[in-house]
This record gives structure tokens, C-alpha cells and sequence, in this order.
């Protein structure tokens, strides 16, 4: 009998929603939509710095039993400093709302080509932040090159 060693139990992944083809929806979920429309469940709390987020995320991954020396699992546990989805964890955004993260990524990308995007401030840094976080993932990169390609 071939036992498999779990050496970090409290590990989380992100569970990517998809279609019935095995494509990534980009579509909100149930949760997300109600964030959407009903703006009294935003997040109001001041903005975080940035080093604040990140000691959070590598105290939760700690305490839960996760790999604290691995970035993508630490980073899924840093919270968004602003928009529609402040205060939601990275690992929820990609789970719950991928169109999102598209948008965001194609929003940057024309500001960096228009020479109008300022990488300074906390949003800033929290934007920046998840974009390298979901651009980890094989799966968002496949469709944004799909996406961006069309």
C-alpha cells in the first residue's frame, strides 16, 4: 500500500468555476452578483499598506498549517485594498468573479500603453499585487492570451 504524505494539511487551492466544455467562466457567481448590485456589502474599512496585507496573509497560511515559503498559497490570502470587491480575499476574487480579473488586467495594460498609469499608493500596490497573483495561474494566463488575442 503506496501512502501519500500530506507535509503541509492546512494547504488551500483556488476552485476555479467552469462550463460544461472545461472552459473558465467569466461570468460572476451568486455571491459576487449580490456584491455587485448592493453596494452596502462593499467593504468600507480605511485602505491597508501593503506590508500590513502581506504579514496578514503569511500569518493565516501559518496558523492553518499551510507552506508559508509558498508565494502563490500566501498570496491568495491577501485581501484586496479597493474597488467593488475591497476586503475580499485574492483567492476569492479568482473563484468567484475571473471577468473581473480580466477587466483589470486589460485596464492596466491600456493605461501602461497610454503612459497614464501611476504604480504608487496602496490600491496601487494591492492592484499590482493581484495581477502577478492571477497571472500565476496557467489557467488565467491560457485565457487571457485567448481573450486579448481575439
Amino acid at each position: 500500500m503506496k501512502r501519500t504524505i500530506n507535509f503541509y494539511p492546512g494547504r488551500t487551492a483556488v476552485s476555479f468555476r467552469k462550463g460544461p466544455s472545461g472552459h473558465l467562466r467569466q461570468d460572476p457567481s451568486d455571491e459576487a452578483m449580490r456584491i455587485k448590485k448592493d453596494p452596502s456589502l462593499q467593504d468600507k474599512s480605511p485602505t491597508q499598506r501593503h506590508d500590513q496585507v502581506k504579514t496578514n496573509g503569511l500569518t493565516v497560511v501559518f496558523q492553518r498549517g499551510g507552506d508559508v515559503s509558498d508565494r502563490q498559497e500566501v498570496m491568495g490570502e491577501y485581501v484586496l485594498q479597493f474597488g467593488k470587491y475591497k476586503g475580499k480575499l485574492f483567492r476569492w476574487i479568482l473563484e468567484n468573479d475571473i471577468g473581473y480579473t480580466i477587466y483589470l488586467m486589460k485596464k492596466v495594460e491600456e493605461e501602461e500603453r497610454d503612459g497614464t498609469f501611476n504604480p504608487h499608493g496602496n490600491s496601487k500596490d494591492s492592484l499590482l499585487s493581484f495581477l502577478d497573483y492571477s497571472r500565476s495561474f496557467q489557467e488565467i494566463e491560457e485565457l487571457r492570451e485567448y481573450l486579448f488575442s481575439r
